[in-house]
């Protein structure tokens, strides 16, 4: 039976579209439902500023999973704007992922090159190759590159962009594009009514491959569908909903239950 991997990173898509507002951090909920089942609850709390940035993603499991194989996990990015670039200092992984440890921390050199620090399991452990220090020039950590995109969301209602992410083990080519406006389903049960951005993220592994993995068939691309949103008078916009194609699990979606600000 092939692993379930939750895509942690791409719930960081809490963060697409999120701005300074009324309120200077935001807390952003999102239950993570695969085949119908609820498995994972997410935390994301935004601190951004026009100076400096500041994200956390608590991600714990849930339902029958939580009972068959535990995962709590939180990534931490904190990082300075320049201009609408962002760019990250510190990243760290830390928690339980499928009942193992995992553990990642990354620096950035001056030139914005990123400084692997600590990494279990290890690549050795996990039998994966390295990514070459030479393709790792321009990459940023995911939660930074979605923060980025917030802006262009904010500042134009467009999700265009392109970028190159790197998590300490995989190197990863993302585009997002606009797919235009649609009204928000009742169903979804996020409390409010009306129309949301609709984005499409596509992504494809370069590099960090697994030596068991049919490298053709990792490289094949993926895509994620975001419909974004302000939910409430005074709110950033963010994510509504979040669906994420499968052809292991079927539908993987991610849905906003709580969004609250200080």
């Amino acid at each position: 039976m092939r692993r379930l991997l939750l895509p942690l990173p791409i719930l960081g898509l809490a963060m697409l579209g999120a701005r300074p507002a009324a309120a200077t951090v935001w807390y952003a909920t999102y239950d993570l439902h695969v085949a119908g089942l609820h498995v994972m609850q997410t935390r994301i709390t935004i601190d951004s500023d026009a100076r400096r940035y500041r994200l956390e993603m608590q991600s714990r499991s849930r339902g029958m999973l939580g009972v068959f194989s535990r995962s709590d996990q939180t990534t931490v990015v904190e990082g300075d704007w320049q201009g609408n670039t962002p760019r990250p200092r510190r990243y760290v992984v830390q928690g339980v992922m499928r009942g193992e440890r995992r553990e990642a921390l990354m620096d950035y050199a001056a030139d914005g090159r990123p400084q692997v620090r600590s990494l279990v399991p290890s690549l050795e452990t996990e039998e994966r190759d390295g990514v070459p220090a030479d393709q790792l020039a321009g990459t940023m950590d995911s939660l930074s590159a979605l923060l980025m995109l917030s802006r262009n969301v904010a500042a134009t209602r467009r999700c265009e962009g392109a970028m190159r992410l790197f998590d300490a083990r995989r190197l990863t080519q993302a585009q997002a594009r606009t797919e235009g406006e649609e009204t928000v389903p009742n169903e979804w049960g996020v409390g409010m009514q009306g129309r949301a951005l609709r984005c499409t993220v596509e992504s494809r592994m370069l590099g960090g491959f697994l030596r068991n993995q049919d490298q053709a068939r990792s490289r094949e691309p993926s895509e994620i569908t975001a419909w974004i949103a302000s939910p409430r008078a005074g709110a950033p916009p963010v994510p509504l909903r979040v669906e994420i194609a499968s052809r292991w699990w079927g539908r993987v979606y991610a849905t906003l239950t709580r969004l609250e600000g200080e």
